[in-house]
């Protein structure tokens, strides 16, 4: 698509010019290529000799790698430093362990098929993946790929998985096969509404799961291979599942009423008499007759492009004028079979930085490649995309000007671009600059371009409109409210910093001691009167923080937003803390231990009895088993390489729910973790008061 293509081009030459942050990558762990067949295969693909020592200087060079052949590999070992591999296919090899690739975190596709690997553990840090083989091999557990947000194809057939419970996560997955296991419940990927294709065997599922397998089909989910021939319906991307395929009358789409009505959260009546459906929710009345080319609208006549229809014992009403009457855009975009219906909506960057209000229109798409677009949209042939670019990673005393005159300069060097306009706007009262571009290939323009950097407190943000339509202005009234509606969210640190940042240390401290006691903590000390707590608290200040070389409540030289937690830790009754180098291993009832402590600063939520720990392997899986309120319960941790696998906080979050209370977690820059027990009301109240960034467990 020549709009992606642009959109690519665009970019470059501000990455190029340093004018946005490219990546880096940190040090890597030294290695050494100890399986030959592996060696082999890197100096196929690197073009090198025997001669040749397979060290950081070459493995860094290494982008993809296809291991094949009659030799069989049996260890990655030494591929640590291959920290730039993107593409890695080796399948039908020996491999058994891959823990020497749990830290290539630019992998985006990973095939490890046909190989005696019963762990995928390593792989759940590789937030980069998009493609990821595991079929046929001895994997019985995927639990530790929910976390792979990115992934849209995963070959998972012919293994030994019987839940499919950890991909209800992965709301990207396009492509999926699971034929080949003893799976019975499908309702996990119900709400992946990317979905559109489809590999499961039939026999093997529940009845529940064989109907939703055929509301996938009637709802454009191609299964087993056999091409989608229905018509797909999402709303705010969420597909809508019906029972019976949508319908062409007249060029007009008609879908069965009751599920888009209910999808769209309107109280249904139908008259059986008069064949008519009356729905309402709030603002909107509608009133449609089965075969009445008229309805109504808020009591006012609308014309109808094609009559609601009963065919075999189902209404079908027409998709566009009832989405258009609830108030959302209606678009149809043919090469994909499906029809949006979006309504006006605020939308956040992936980084959390930034919110805009954008319209129906405006369909998200994945971003193009190598972009580092945080949105990306598309309305017909016009795109709209955004980067951050914090002020930390910008050139140092860059000011706006000089930024628009580098990027200005850089898109004169290039004989594609032909700039047009430069002039400084207002976008929602910040400052800003507006660049408009034409793209031209073979002396012809293609496509025209508008670039607004808006300075924000403690970012630039860079919004594109990429224009290919011949008609502009309707499309740049559009931009301008975009652009009007930009609001600069400020992160936890930073909020903090602007609220404790000016407070001398020991005034930090003691602010902090002061709002914990008032909040129940330090229950030991509740005898104390206001001078004797000061007294105890600042003396403890005074031993630990005044005089030593580190005082995380001196904001002189950095701020630290994790300050509270240090005098939080002094309350060992209700905060757990640890540095993460607890030694978790087989024999050692890390878990147990654990239990036992978090039991104590449960606040009585959590009480556990008779816990026993026990390790399948080596490298787990783990099962910690105990008695809660007279049952029996289970937790699931995963090996994590001598360190806790937090993300039981998860499990025990769901036990512990009827008591009113959770665990919360929070982790500082030093690796160090702190666990609390609060209310979800005393949770929200750190979060909006302290700024504490508490790690949410999904």
């Amino acid at each position: 698509m020549k709009l992606k293509f642009l959109s690519v081009v665009l970019f470059s030459f501000f990455a190029v010019s340093g004018v946005l942050p490219t990546p880096s990558s940190a040090a890597a762990p030294q290695g050494k290529i100890e399986d030959p067949v592996l060696d082999k295969a890197i100096r196929a693909e690197l073009k090198l000799d025997d001669s040749a020592v397979l060290d950081e200087k070459y493995l860094k060079e290494l982008t993809s790698l296809y291991v094949h052949g009659e030799a069989k590999m049996k260890s990655l070992k030494g591929l640590e430093l291959a920290y730039n591999l993107k593409t890695l296919l080796i399948a039908g090899q020996e491999i058994s362990d891959l823990s020497p690739i749990s830290k290539l975190y630019k992998l985006s596709f990973l095939a490890v098929e046909k190989n005696p690997i019963t762990n995928v553990c390593p792989l759940a840090g590789l937030s980069e993946l998009e493609k990821l083989s595991i079929k046929n091999t001895q994997v019985e557990d995927i639990g530790c790929l929910s976390d792979l947000e990115k992934l849209t194809i995963l070959d998972a057939s012919d293994s030994s998985i019987g839940s499919i419970a950890p991909l209800a996560q992965l709301k990207e997955l396009k492509w999926l096969s699971i034929a080949g296991n003893p799976v019975q419940d499908l309702s996990p990927i119900s709400g992946i509404h990317a979905l559109t294709n489809l590999y499961v065997d039939r026999d093997s599922l529940g009845d529940a799961s064989k109907q939703l397998l055929e509301q996938f089909e009637r709802s454009g989910v191609a299964i087993n291979a056999a091409a989608a021939s229905s018509i797909t319906v999402k709303m705010n991307e969420d597909r809508i599942l019906f029972d019976h395929a949508p319908v062409i009358e007249n060029g007009t789409t008609l879908v069965q009423f009751r599920p888009l009505f209910e999808k769209l959260g309107f109280t249904i009546k139908w008259d059986g008499a008069t064949s008519t459906i009356q729905a309402s929710k709030q603002g909107v009345n509608l009133s449609l007759q089965v075969d009445s080319a008229q309805a109504s609208l808020n009591n006012k006549p609308k014309p109808l492009d094609a009559a609601p229809k009963n065919i075999d014992g189902s209404v079908f009403v027409p998709v566009r004028f009832v989405g258009e009457a609830s108030g959302y855009e209606v678009t149809w975009l043919a090469a994909a079979k499906t029809i949006y219906l979006m309504p006006e909506r605020e939308v956040v960057s992936s980084n959390g930085r930034l919110k805009l209000k954008v319209g129906g229109q405006w369909l998200p798409q994945t971003p193009p490649a190598n972009s580092k677009y945080e949105l990306f949209f598309t309305s017909g042939n016009n795109g709209l995309a955004t980067v951050t670019s914090p002020k930390w990673s910008v050139k140092e005393g860059l000011k706006l000007t000089d930024l628009t005159d580098l990027i200005k300069q850089e898109a004169e060097s290039k004989q594609m671009y032909k700039v047009v306009d430069v002039k400084p706007i207002k976008v929602n009262g910040l400052d800003a600059s507006q660049i408009t571009y034409t793209f031209s290939t073979d002396g012809k323009t293609s496509f025209t371009a508008i670039h607004t950097i808006v300075e924000g407190k403690y970012s630039y943000f860079h919004i594109f409109l990429f224009v290919g339509d011949v008609v502009l202005t309707e499309v740049s009234k559009a931009y301008d409210n975009i652009l009007q509606s930009l609001q600069e969210i400020k992160l936890p640190y930073e909020l903090s910093e602007e609220k404790f940042g000016a407070m001398k240390p020991s005034e930090r401290y003691m602010d902090a001691a002061h709002y914990y006691r008032n909040m129940g903590f330090f229950e030991k000390d509740k005898t104390l009167n206001d001078i004797q707590f000061d007294t105890k608290f600042g003396d403890a200040y005074r031993s630990n923080y005044a005089s030593a070389d580190w005082n995380p409540f001196d904001a002189s030289e950095y701020y630290d937003e994790y300050a509270d937690l240090y005098v939080l830790q002094k309350d060992e009754d209700r905060v757990w803390s640890d540095n993460s180098e607890t030694d978790v291993s087989k024999g050692k009832d890390a878990y147990k231990q654990l239990l036992e402590v978090w039991s104590r600063i449960s606040r009585g939520s959590f009480k556990p009895t008779d816990i026993r720990e026990t390790w399948e392997k080596e490298d787990g899986p783990i099962t910690v088993s105990f008695t809660l309120g007279g049952q029996k319960k289970e937790l699931h941790a995963d090996y994590v390489y001598g360190y806790f696998d937090l993300g039981i906080v998860k499990e025990l979050n769901a036990m512990i729910k009827p008591a009113g209370y959770e665990f919360a977690v929070v982790s500082n820059y030093d690796d160090e973790t702190f666990v609390m027990v609060l209310s979800a009301e005393e949770k929200k109240k750190l979060q909006e008061e302290r700024y504490l960034d508490f790690i949410t467990y999904e």
